[in-house]
């Protein structure tokens, strides 16, 4: 496996967090099809737990304050960061279990992309709940928020597994073949 050097891995997570901002801003008006999710479980499979997670919070972070559509309150940018903090240490934990061949790898890999963006849901529509409907009326109408962001929710998951399953294995391929040099 390859190593990186300290300024290769700067350069590295700069180029992720770039990428998925990008990408994010690119269908910011396609409502919950989205490609930041993929580029920062990227980041963690190709540079570790800890800076897929720092690519997570950074891509998040910018894209949110700089979003033209204004950015979100507080209570929602906090679930949107641990939301793809989640995301990008997943990647990294997940990263030898992709390294391995068969389909097995892109049922991993799709499970992954639902499962996170289910988290990442949950994260968010609690957040959008609590901003909402505020303390007093939050336990009352938490599952009404749940309904009316199903729509939603269900876009968002179907197109994240969808991604998920045809990205990550050609990807983790052809970083492979980087890794021993360009042989495939």
């Amino acid at each position: 496996m390859r190593i990186f050097r300290r300024e290769q891995k700067i350069i590295l997570t700069a180029l992720f967090i770039a990428l998925a901002v990008v990408l994010g801003y690119l269908l910011a008006e396609v409502p919950n099809v989205e490609l930041m999710t993929v580029v920062v479980f990227l980041s963690g499979v190709f540079l570790g737990a800890r800076l897929g997670a720092t690519v997570g919070l950074l891509s998040i972070l910018f894209y949110s304050l700089f979003n033209p559509f204004g950015p979100p309150l507080l209570p929602l940018m906090i679930a949107q960061l641990i939301g793809f903090a989640v995301i990008g240490l997943t990647g990294g934990l997940l990263k030898e279990q992709l390294h391995r061949t068969g389909t097995g790898v892109v049922i991993t890999s799709a499970l992954a992309g639902l499962v996170l963006t289910l988290i990442y849901d949950f994260l968010t529509t609690v957040a959008t709940a609590a901003i909402a409907l505020g303390l007093g009326g939050f336990l009352e109408g938490l599952g009404g928020v749940f309904l009316a962001g199903s729509v939603f929710i269900a876009i968002h998951s179907i197109s994240n597994t969808a991604v998920f399953a045809v990205a990550i294995v050609p990807i983790v391929r052809v970083m492979h073949a980087w890794e021993r040099g360009g042989q495939a």
